[in-house]
């Protein structure tokens, strides 16, 4: 089905965006570290669906020789959002480099509560790249480009851990953190790692995934991981795009064993953003042909595509915590809001040339046993009733008509009868 949608610029490339507890949209970007007089900022808007537009309520701006924010993750239910923006070059080649930054969001602007290192490298080339709230919002974990995951308290911002070493020349693109805050899952291009979060062996990588072993005869790269929420808290989703094969497909494990379960080709093209609602009911993604698809998170169905939503890369997505909207946004410097429904009809509409056919076979089914079975009894049984039932109803004329005589002849009738006891 087709759901009400549109397109608005928010001058700045967007790299990633999230939603607030009460809707409301969050927005990270910006031209990064460089004299293109686009300015890096972290900027939240109330969306107005009936007028089509983005109203902005608050807006931080970062420093012009720092770089544009990568990454975000808001809060599931307060007021905070944490993002990763590197600092100058000249800091990070100090050793200085407070990349990671968490704001409290007030009505009309932004106020930074706390900054931290996640990033261990001092190449200006490297970034955080992803942050991820678990599901309560007491942990939080970071993903860089130099390999490494980290994984912090909430709101003490304490380490969970030492920092993890997840790839020594790859970056990772993905973390997320199980319902039970025992494991973590970080994507790498090559693999999917299962990371430790409790014990003794805490920080330690308990399992491997390779993506050679999903696809035979053809190479692909993980994209994302989601553990399931809600209706699919057994559930975990992996994007893994193919690249000798062309196109995208969604992985469902078991959350606990991460067992595969099921594997489904989505879309021709490489997924290149992807996300989960918070009651886990469906999932969405962008991909590289510049549309946006919603599915169903149990069936992996289609419920509603968008074609041609943006006219560059897609770059994030989110569900609204409503599940009322999705949000996506690019480096083109737009941003696009699609309306959903309450729920979207469950199955598929029949072909009316197969309602056709089905009656057409009731009918032959029924002359059929017309030649079967011998109908006319129950006629004959029927005509007898009616028989039956004629002298009630003569009877009942007769008491009318006698009620209806005149006095005397009534008198009469009843003189007839005294007579007849006297004789008695």
């Amino acid at each position: 089905m087709s759901c009400p949608t549109f397109n608005i610029s928010v001058g700045i490339p967007v790299f990633s965006l999230g939603f607030t507890s009460n809707n409301q949209l969050i927005l990270a970007g910006g031209g990064g570290a460089s004299r293109s007089g686009v300015k890096n900022k972290l900027v939240s808007y109330k969306i107005e669906t009936r007028r089509k537009d983005l109203e902005e309520d608050a807006t931080f701006e970062f420093e012009s020789d720092e770089d544009a924010p990568m990454s975000l993750d808001v809060h599931p239910t307060k007021p905070f959002v944490i993002t990763g923006v590197n600092e100058s070059e000249k800091n990070m080649k100090n050793g200085i480099n407070s990349n990671c930054r968490a704001f409290k969001i007030l009505d009309d602007k932004f106020e930074l509560s706390k900054t931290l290192n996640t990033l261990e490298s001092k190449k200006a080339e490297d970034y955080q790249r992803v942050v991820r709230f678990s599901e309560d919002g007491t942990l939080f974990a970071t993903g860089t480009t130099d390999g490494k995951v980290n994984v912090f308290k909430y709101p003490e911002f304490e380490p969970l851990s030492k920092p993890i070493t997840a790839a020594v020349d790859d970056e990772v693109l993905d973390v997320d953190i199980n319902l039970e805050k025992e494991k973590l899952t970080c994507v790498l291009r090559d693999a999917l790692k299962l990371v430790n979060l409790r014990g003794k062996n805490m920080g330690q990588i308990v399992q491997t995934i390779s993506s050679s072993s999903i696809i035979k005869n053809g190479a692909a790269h993980f994209r994302a991981f989601r553990y399931g929420r809600g209706y699919t808290k057994d559930f975990g989703f992996a994007v893994l795009n193919g690249i000798t094969k062309p196109g995208a497909y969604i992985i469902k494990y078991d959350a606990y064993s991460l067992e595969q379960l099921k594997i489904v080709k989505v879309s021709n093209k490489p997924i290149t953003a992807f996300t989960l609602s918070q009651d886990g009911a469906i999932l969405a993604f962008g991909s590289a042909d510049l549309s946006i698809s919603l599915l169903d998170s149990q069936t992996l169905k289609t419920l509603t595509k968008v074609k041609d939503a943006h006219s560059f890369s897609i770059t994030c997505i989110a569900i609204s915590p409503d599940r009322r909207m999705i949000a996506s946004a690019s480096a083109d410097n737009s941003c696009r809001i699609v309306s959903l429904p309450l729920q979207f009809p469950s199955g598929t509409a029949i072909n009316p040339l197969y309602t056709l056919l089905l009656a057409c076979i009731v009918a032959a089914v029924l002359l059929w046993l017309t030649t079967l079975v011998n109908i006319e009894p129950f006629f004959k049984s029927t005509d007898n009733n009616e028989l039956k039932s004629t002298p009630s109803i003569v009877a009942t004329e007769s008491i009318i008509n006698l009620e209806t005589m005149s006095p005397s002849i009534v008198v009469e009738k009843e003189t007839v009868h005294i007579d007849r006891k006297d004789e008695l």
